[in-house]
């Protein structure tokens, strides 16, 4: 049973990368039998796995249809985007205050990763590494509480980010934009600059959100002949 407990614990975070990589993007169909054949698992265990993605708000079960990839709501993205500057800004702060020469190092590698895949146009694992350097500084924070909600709502910040990147805003804030800004924020925690490192992670998260498309575009000067021509 434990290894069966391993092995869906190894699937889940599978299924996690490649929703925080965009890899599987919001509204994709899951299905139970592509999944069993995919990872070798039972339909039965399959079935496990999808409630615990639900469970996690990543994936929505739809009776009579399946399971899907989920489409977070404009309310949802902005709720998200408020618990990650509260939670971030205190483990950046947490980090900062004792930032030893040990984790800049392990920073500073973790963003050497991040500028190689940018550099390779590997747009999938920038994305992911993003993701993880946010997760590795709460890891190095020390503050397992507030990780374990971050290591939640990450991927569906990816989701969010997925659903609702502004047309025409390229630089989404897992891309370019990120490892400029990753690069302060990590001179900031290294030099012990608290209140300055945790400006710029709430800075940082303000810029992603700014990026997405919440509100609705309402065209005031729609033609009516243009969407029913003939009648």
């Amino acid at each position: 049973m434990h290894n069966k407990n391993t092995e869906l614990d190894k699937v889940y975070q599978r299924i996690w990368e490649a929703i925080v990589a965009h890899k599987l993007l919001p509204g994709t169909r899951l299905k139970e039998d592509e999944l069993s054949e995919t990872f070798g698992l039972s339909r039965g265990f399959v079935r496990k796995l999808l409630l615990q993605l639900s469970y996690h708000k990543l994936v929505n079960l739809v009776p009579n249809s399946g399971a899907f990839v989920a489409e977070p709501s404009p309310e949802e993205a902005r709720d998200i985007f408020q618990a990650r500057r509260l939670i971030e800004a205190e483990l950046v702060r947490e980090l900062a205050s004792k930032c030893t020469a040990r984790e800049k190092k392990l920073l500073q590698e973790h963003l050497e990763q991040e500028h190689k895949a940018m550099e390779r146009g590997d747009q999938s694992l920038r994305i992911r590494l993003s993701g993880e350097f946010h997760l590795l500084i709460g890891k190095l924070a020390n503050k397992p509480v507030l990780t374990s909600f971050l290591h939640e709502i990450i991927p569906r910040s990816s989701l969010i980010v997925a659903l609702y990147q502004g047309a025409g805003k390229g630089k989404s804030g897992h891309g370019g934009l990120s490892c400029s800004e990753h690069h302060a924020l990590l001179e900031a925690i290294a030099n012990h600059q608290i209140e300055q490192a945790a400006q710029l992670m709430i800075d940082h998260l303000n810029e992603i959100e700014a990026q997405l498309q919440l509100e609705p575009i309402v065209d005031k000067g729609v033609n009516l002949k243009h969407i029913f021509p003939g009648v």
